[in-house]
């Protein structure tokens, strides 16, 4: 941890640097200099480099140029897996990227390291994010009280259930499990066995592998009332989180009506495609009857939240910020506003199966073209997210396997989240 923070500081450092020749401005419109020159670098993260990524980065590309015609556009493509050495590398060289898109987690770790800046100062304020987007996506933008970000595309994780499987449990196929208790109860008879034990049908899918429960743990524990951090402090370890966890590891092992770790060879959810009876999935889901569509199995689902103390919804997403240093910030903002447009946001949800941010876009034809989009996007204001702390990065590597050893009944759940509250607070 300590020789993160001492490259960190050098980072910064260059940042300031940089910082030091870039042009300012307070124009939180940026309607465009259309004789301005130059060229802005955007750093996208796990976009496809395919023709279907270059497609899309074409149209906001297109319509940043509406704007700034004479600004030239240079774009990288990196997994999230090296986003951090790209953009600590470019800010120890001196040569910081003008605008990143990221996951929501990133925000305040960049702001920190010194690679994002204050848009707040650029005149992006959060009354101005609450216009377009529900107030909870607000809070994971901002660093330091300042807005940092802007969100682009929401990624919900909804809760599903079979109809049909229901009925063969003998539970109402038209009442939904509403607290955890409910779940746990509901999961354990819908799971069918075949006379060696081998389960034919899981009883609840957490659609996670190995080292990923991460996410459902949140979602776990937001319904009992309690985030994951709160204003960049960590929330987790109070009873709330402790009985979150206690209880994914009693559906995995003491009632085994999920099995720990697995997918199937597609990574779909159980839910969607019959083998499990309820679980998480997508927010997008197929239901024609070609190849990947699942047809009439989409009337058999129906989507729900739990409602222990509060009623949520998992959510992550994609943000998109401007570089610390950059000497094009007005045209920085028209990019973030591209990245923003009602049609790239569609776009976008599609590469990440995701729903648009946008408040207004709950009509749209996308949102309308399948039940659990729909179903995701009028329950985004109920979110809950997996973000906090300029820490968050490194403690999230640790967490999703210290969360592990508490499912598969190797550790407790209040020592081990107790544990990982430290690393978090650094």
């Amino acid at each position: 941890m300590k020789k993160r923070l001492g490259f960190t500081a050098i980072a910064v450092a260059a940042a300031l640097a940089l910082a030091g020749c870039s042009g300012n401005s307070s124009n939180p419109a940026a309607t465009g200099d259309k004789n301005q020159t130059g060229t802005i670098r955007v750093l996208v993260a796990n976009f496809p480099a395919n023709n279907v990524g270059q497609s899309v980065f074409g149209k906001i590309v297109d319509i940043f140029h509406k704007s700034y015609p004479k600004i030239k556009v240079e774009s990288d493509f990196v997994p999230y897996d090296s986003l951090n050495q790209k953009i600590s590398t470019s800010l120890a060289s001196g040569q910081n990227y003008d605008v990143i898109s990221a996951g929501i987690g990133w925000v305040q770790p960049l702001a920190d390291l010194g690679a994002i800046q204050s848009l707040t100062k650029l005149g992006v304020t959060e009354d101005t994010l609450k216009k377009t987007v529900y107030p909870s996506f607000v809070d994971p933008m901002l660093y330091d009280n300042d807005v940092y970000a802007v969100p682009v595309v929401a990624n919900p994780r909804v809760l599903a259930y079979s109809k049909s499987a229901f009925e063969k449990a003998g539970l109402d196929p038209n009442k939904a499990p509403q607290t955890l208790d409910e779940l746990r109860s509901d999961a354990k008879k819908l799971t069918i066995r075949d006379a060696s034990g081998a389960i034919t049908q899981t009883g609840f899918d957490f659609w996670a592998p190995p080292s990923n429960y991460r996410q459902q743990f949140v979602a776990f524990m937001g319904a009992l009332g309690a985030q994951e951090f709160t204003k960049g402090k960590p929330t987790f370890a109070g009873s709330e989180g402790q009985d979150a966890l206690t209880l994914i590891h009693d559906m995995v092992s003491v009632d085994k009506s999920s099995t720990y770790g697995y997918q199937n060879s597609a990574k779909t959810a159980l839910v969607t495609t019959g083998e499990a009876a309820m679980g998480f999935a997508g927010p997008y889901v197929d239901c024609g009857t070609g190849e990947g569509g699942i047809g009439d199995k989409c009337k058999d689902l129906v989507y729900f939240n739990l409602k222990d103390k509060k009623e949520v919804e998992y959510v992550g997403g994609r943000i998109a910020a401007i570089g610390e240093g950059s000497k094009y910030t007005d045209a920085d903002l028209a990019m973030l506003k591209a990245f923003q447009d009602p049609t790239i946001q569609e776009e976008i949800s599609k590469i990440d199966v995701g729903v648009p941010v946008n408040k207004d876009a709950g009509d749209s034809a996308f949102v309308m073209s399948n039940p659990a989009s729909s179903f995701a996007f009028a329950n985004l204001d109920k979110g809950v997210f997996e973000y906090g702390g300029p820490t968050f990065l490194d403690f999230r590597a640790k967490f999703g396997p210290s969360l592990d050893q508490v499912i598969l009944g190797k550790a407790d759940a209040k020592p081990t989240l107790e544990a990982l509250k430290k690393v978090a607070e650094g």
